[in-house]
């Protein structure tokens, strides 16, 4: 199975130069843990709610006036929507990321979580958790 069958396409974006504030209302009105930060559509970072809370308010930022291009991941490990969900899977692992945005050229199409993979995959998620160094215990 391939990435297009089940990234998410209606991805929530955000320009560098809003806040980190501004990011934060985006991040509850949609419901999301992610923001991609984009520039005319060609991917520049990506930013997670734990992004600000841990990069941005921790070192006593001010939220209003800090910018999200300060406080975003970047370069960004990012995908083509032809990848295998398998391949992706080890890409995530690989690089520790949990979320990969998915281009087409060099625009984004796409968003994929590690969630996402892993519920297309026929098998249980602790075999996944597994693969990622999670400790195995035997009962």
């Amino acid at each position: 199975m391939q990435l297009k069958g089940i990234m998410a396409k209606n991805v929530v974006t955000i320009r560098g130069e809003e806040t980190i504030a501004a990011a934060a209302r985006r991040m509850q009105e949609a419901n999301v843990g992610c923001l991609v930060i984009t520039n005319a559509g060609s991917v520049q970072g990506i930013i997670t709610d734990r992004d600000l809370a841990v990069r941005c308010i921790s070192q006593g930022h001010n939220p209003q006036q800090c910018q999200v291009s300060n406080h975003m991941s970047s370069p960004v490990i990012t995908a083509q929507p032809g990848m295998d969900i398998l391949d992706a899977a080890h890409l995530m692992t690989k690089q520790k990321v949990k979320r990969i945005p998915v281009v087409e050229g060099n625009q984004l199409i796409g968003l994929v979580s590690f969630s996402d993979v892993a519920q297309a995959m026929d098998r249980p998620m602790h075999d996944l958790m597994v693969g990622m160094g999670a400790a195995r215990r035997i009962a």
